[in-house]
């Protein structure tokens, strides 16, 4: 057999093997490690085995480590790598050369209150404080080839914070009237803090950074960006939507009715206690759940995947299809539970876990 064949039978092996070991395995923390360890040894080993003259053990060994790195993204999901590089999103770089911080206050003078904001280059954070208004930290930098033009860029930027009430509902947006072709020169990180025990809907968008929104008991959340990884922690809103292309989704949240989306990414969601509905939906990434157990507590689940696999850890669980890929069932005594949870997750590579 010619050395090509032989490296790629060791490929498929290793792809084969990988393949079957990696669906139990999470590697969304140590992608990195994990990738260079499989490197390493294929590397040691071949050269080990080439010595004194190169031996078809070489080529499979050679085709075994990549059959493995690739079973690795395809039981994982090509996310990781985004999982991995999202951990520099706060890093500076050097060619922003001025910065300025832009605090702006809204008094609160209405029973409700509806924040948007609209972002392009930079994240979004949110939480709660115990004063009577909502405050808005803008750090913006701005770039230039060299200090007197990137403080000339920033004189130049621009922000709108619109404040109306209507109805009893005071409506507040910030925006940034840029042209896109500008915005290159320039990040802004939006740091806000609402009243608290107030009635608050959210409307949160940016293009590339991330958004964090902490422990807020809302009327409705509705969070989306492009690069950057979206996190609630313990979030309460009848209903939440959150949508990312490139990046996980993280969170602990109480609700009736949730959709998450993600193109490329992991989905990490705590679930609490509540009867309602919660759509799960990315292409490269697993989808890992933790949910709430008892016996006033009924599930009815519709799980799929293309390639990886699912598992399941819920009790008295009665199956209509279960496959690999693909589970449908319901919680014994479904209709008759106090609380009534839907969770319907499609993932198209990458596993599904629950509990």
């Amino acid at each position: 057999m010619s050395d090509s064949g032989i490296g790629f039978g060791g490929f498929l092996l290793g792809l084969g093997g990988g393949y079957y070991l990696f669906q139990y395995v999470d590697f969304s923390f140590d992608i990195i490690s994990y990738l260079l360890i499989l490197m390493g040894v294929g590397i040691i080993l071949g050269a080990v085995l080439s010595k004194g003259g190169k031996t078809p053990l070489s080529d499979i060994f050679g085709g075994v480590i990549g059959g493995l790195i690739l079973a690795v993204f395809l039981t994982q999901g090509f996310g990781l790598v985004d999982d991995f590089t999202g951990q520099w999103d706060d890093i500076d770089s050097a060619i922003y050369r001025a910065s300025e911080t832009v605090s702006l206050d809204a008094p609160l003078d209405a029973d409700s209150l509806v924040l948007a904001i609209e972002n392009v280059n930079g994240g979004i954070t949110v939480a709660p404080w115990s004063g009577d208004s909502v405050t808005l930290e803008l750090e913006i930098r701005a770039k230039g080839d060299n200090d007197s033009e990137a403080e000339r860029n920033l004189d130049d930027f621009e922000y709108r914070l619109d404040d109306v009430t209507v109805g009893g509902t005071q409506e507040l947006s910030l925006t940034f009237p840029i042209s896109n072709t500008k915005w290159t020169l320039y990040t802004v990180v939006v740091t806000v803090k609402v009243p608290e025990g107030v009635d608050s809907e959210l409307l949160l968008d940016s293009t590339n950074g991330k958004i964090v929104v902490s422990d807020l008991l809302l009327l409705g959340i509705d969070v989306e960006t492009t690069n950057g990884v979206i996190t609630l922690n313990d979030i309460e809103s009848p209903i939440i939507n959150v949508d990312t292309t490139n990046g996980g989704i993280f969170g602990t949240v109480t609700s009736s009715e949730t959709h998450f989306s993600t193109t490329n990414g992991v989905i990490n969601i705590e679930l609490s206690a509540q009867t309602g509905e919660h759509d799960f939906d990315t292409t490269n990434g697993i989808v890992e759940l933790t949910l709430p157990t008892g016996t006033d507590i009924g599930y009815s689940i519709d799980l799929e995947t293309t390639i990886g696999v699912i598992d399941t850890n819920l009790p008295n669980m009665d199956y209509s299809v279960d496959r690999i890929r693909n589970i449908i069932g319901e919680t014994d005594g479904f209709s008759s539970k106090d609380i009534q949870i839907t969770i319907n997750v499609d993932t198209t590579i990458g596993a599904i876990e629950l509990n």
